[in-house]
């Protein structure tokens, strides 16, 4: 019951109660207009979707559906991996004094390539994929997050910096000749689970048979919690359709085609 009480007082709850009160407020000072009942309709079925939306357990399903499409071969053990490519997820400016800084999405990513790096060889590259998503006067992202982790720590292979692309069909498209001058052919692509098919099937388009390497976010409530609406949830919902959407666009604008992601 503490759960639900405090999950209903938070801004989010806050507003589906309101929409709540709204609804009973025209059920029942309707006068028998059947115009006010209608209303009361249509905000019964506005808020029981915006509650479906925002339950974490949405969003998961949601997100299964994506990342159980996701097919991809695997490298075998005597294959030397030649690249380990991450796709930036974002960065905020932290103001005059901290400046530019990568959003958590993009710091999970970068910190998952380095330990996969640190794994498998230190001599393999690790290639940070973001251009000028902010504009030409801020810096890019693969610029902002290869800095803030280059202020912790230090590599035996410097990290190389693909500072042109602002989506992850310019990805694809800028790190193709730069994979191809290397001659690289087994590379590791970090993403966000989410985003792996629309970015495998990107890269596949352009010829680039990555193997996949997803960074997960955090941990999904469970119990109670997945049922009751929060933010998380309807972020989680939010991004997966959002991905839905861009695998669409993708193949619909020949970005990539169906092949592209039904991978055999």
């Amino acid at each position: 019951m503490k759960i639900v009480i405090t999950t209903l007082l938070l801004p989010l709850g806050l507003l589906l109660l309101g929409l709540a009160l709204l609804a009973w407020r025209a059920w029942h000072h309707a006068e028998g207009s059947a115009a006010h009942r209608r209303i009361a309709v249509y905000v019964l079925v506005l808020l029981s979707f915006g509650w479906c939306v925002a339950m974490p357990v949405t969003g998961q399903f949601l997100a299964s559906i994506l990342t159980e499409s996701v097919k991809a071969r695997v490298l075998a053990a005597d294959e030397n991996v030649d690249a380990i490519v991450v796709l930036t997820g974002g960065m905020v400016d932290g103001g005059p004094v901290a400046g530019w800084l990568p959003k958590p999405e993009s710091i999970r990513r970068l910190a998952l390539a380095y330990d996969v790096q640190r794994m498998i060889n230190l001599r393999v590259p690790v290639i940070v994929s973001g251009g000028y998503t902010e504009g030409v006067r801020a810096p890019s992202e693969a610029r902002v997050v290869a800095e803030f982790f280059a202020r912790h720590r230090s590599e035996v292979t410097p990290t190389e910096l693909e500072e042109t692309s602002t989506d992850t069909g310019e990805s694809a498209l800028q790190l193709a000749p730069i994979l191809a001058k290397r001659g690289a052919k087994n590379i590791i692509l970090v993403t966000s689970d989410v985003h792996t098919l629309r970015a495998l099937g990107a890269f596949r388009a352009r010829g680039i048979d990555a193997v996949p390497f997803a960074a997960l976010g955090t941990a999904h409530p469970r119990g109670a919690r997945a049922w009751l609406p929060s933010v998380e949830g309807l972020g989680l919902s939010t991004t997966a359709v959002y991905e839905m959407l861009g695998v669409l666009e993708y193949l619909a604008t020949g970005k990539m085609k169906w092949a592209d992601i039904t991978y055999n």
